[in-house]
């Protein structure tokens, strides 16, 4: 069920380490008076953040310069890996990449963010400026729309925040022509990006549900407008997509269930 409102409070000291944390990556690391002026607190006030998180591990300071240490490697890794959509998901994936030689890459949402948790290269691939880790733009992006078309009116309203940025010149901005389009997504399955997050880009993507009917990520397949025309766009490439949306959603769902319910074994076929 989708959580519609924000935590009600917050604990303000470490939504500053956190917007620390965030500068440096921004920043790709930075001193305490350029930090300060960016993040508009007291050079004391950053300093006391600092050494705090250098304390803990988070930060690593190189003379005067701090950077993000080599510990959210592990964090992020241990996330990952500790994923059931990625141990079910990547392998379905890769095999997407390979049968369309193109750009495959598989999406986790959590309760605010999209991200992309896997990628995979096939023969033709261009790589759309996507990496693990990366948060994915909702509104714009095929895997974006898919997920948006699964969410209620008012989990979408928190998300977008009422504003659409253009990445694009092709990119939907309009909130009515965006919520008719994920209407149509809804209907099919099947979720179309068309030069609207990266020029010269399409993609095709399907939102991965799960067997309560929430979604929790979706798939999705990005190759060059001049590869991706016409009946193998919007007929051809879909089929695969849909194809991997199923096989992993039907993993997904026995891999949730009981092993000793009725039905969950996971038939070898599958694999």
């Amino acid at each position: 069920m989708d959580n519609d409102t924000r935590p009600a409070e917050t604990v303000e000291a470490v939504e500053r380490a956190v917007g620390v944390l965030n500068a440096l990556k921004d920043l790709d690391g930075a001193g305490v008076t350029e930090l300060s002026e960016y993040l508009g607190m007291s050079k004391s006030g950053v300093y006391k953040q600092l050494s705090t998180l250098v304390k803990t591990g988070m930060v690593t300071k190189q003379q005067t310069e701090y950077r993000l240490s080599f510990r959210f490697l592990l964090l992020g890794e241990y996330v990952k890996t500790n994923s059931q959509l990625y141990a079910i998901g990547a392998d379905e994936v890769d095999k997407l990449a390979e049968k369309s030689n193109y750009f495959a890459y598989l999406t986790a949402m959590d309760s605010e963010y999209a991200y992309c948790i896997h990628t995979a290269d096939g023969e033709d691939s261009v790589v759309p400026n996507l990496s693990v880790g990366k948060q994915i733009t909702l509104h714009s992006s095929a895997a974006g729309k898919a997920i948006l078309s699964q969410l209620s009116d008012a989990k979408r309203d928190w998300l977008l925040d009422g504003t659409l940025t253009g990445k694009t010149e092709n990119t939907i901005t309009d909130r009515a022509t965006l919520e008719d389009e994920l209407q149509t997504i809804r209907k099919e399955g099947i979720a179309f990006e068309d030069e609207e997050n990266v020029p010269g880009m399409r993609g095709v993507g399907a939102p991965i549900l799960s067997e309560e009917g929430s979604v929790v990520g979706a798939v999705a397949v990005s190759g060059p407008l001049s590869l991706l025309t016409e009946d193998h766009f919007t007929e051809e490439v879909p089929a695969l997509v849909r194809q991997t949306k199923n096989f992993v959603e039907v993993k997904f769902s026995l891999e949730s269930r009981d092993p000793l319910e009725e039905g969950s074994h996971i038939p070898e076929d599958l694999y």
